[in-house]
């Protein structure tokens, strides 16, 4: 079994200790291995071991300086402990490069410190070029209906929920927003009920959390206008 995936199958199972050991030993065997530098700082990040991460990506940059998923790595790692700034710096270098399949997910987490730092129109600008390289990215458009709700384009953001639902029909996240989207948009409850319903069979529980949600947001702005 590759080792990589076999410590992904030990932190799966609590067994942290065991998994980082396991790619240490593959490191020393095989120090050309870039991948496991990637998984291991990815665990130390996941572990909330910050340090031991920045150490292990440190190495890895001096021994593969040409690789991009390590600056990309390091965009992460300052992206947990909510330095943002310097989070911006790493994923801003990683579009730089010509070929990089982590261009999306670099805009994408542009965006997301931006969204971080309330500067949610320079958020949405990133997430919109991301979704210019992959317009299937289903997590992508929900993320892009969301940061439009947040500005109030809501007609803007319901055709992109609307886009959710035809992509991944059995989404209720998207069933959903369509319904609250449409509420904004002072629709027709008769035209909306067919979005919640159908959030609702897709997930109860979900449904509920949501609704749950929207009813203490709707109080909150109601107490801001009285």
């Amino acid at each position: 079994m590759n080792r990589n995936h076999e410590a992904f199958q030990l932190w799966e199972k609590g067994e942290f200790n065991e998994a980082v050991q396991l790619l240490i030993e593959e490191i020393n065997n095989d120090p050309a291995n870039s991948d496991c530098y990637y998984n291991l700082a990815n665990m130390f990040i996941l572990g909330k071991k910050y340090e031991d991460a920045k150490a292990i990506l440190d190495t890895a940059i001096e021994k593969f300086p040409e690789d991009p998923i390590f600056i990309y790595a390091f965009g992460n790692l300052y992206y947990e402990i909510e330095d943002y700034s310097t989070a911006l710096s790493y994923f801003n270098q990683v579009i730089k490069f010509n070929e990089t399949r982590l261009k999306k997910d670099a805009m994408v987490m542009i965006g997301q410190n931006y969204l971080a730092l309330n500067q949610t129109k320079k958020a949405l600008v990133y997430f919109l070029s991301a979704y210019e390289e992959d317009k299937l990215d289903i997590a992508l458009i929900l993320l892009i209906g969301n940061t439009l709700m947040q500005l109030g384009s809501f007609k803007e953001a319901k055709s992109f929920f609307e886009l959710g639902i035809e992509q991944a029909p059995q989404n209720d996240e998207a069933w959903f927003k369509c319904g609250v989207v449409g509420m904004a948009l002072k629709e027709e409850v008769d035209s909306l009920k067919k979005y919640f319903d159908k959030a609702k069979e897709l997930d109860p529980k979900k449904y509920e959390e949501r609704t749950r949600q929207l009813q203490a947001i709707e109080v909150i702005m109601k107490d801001q206008k009285e």
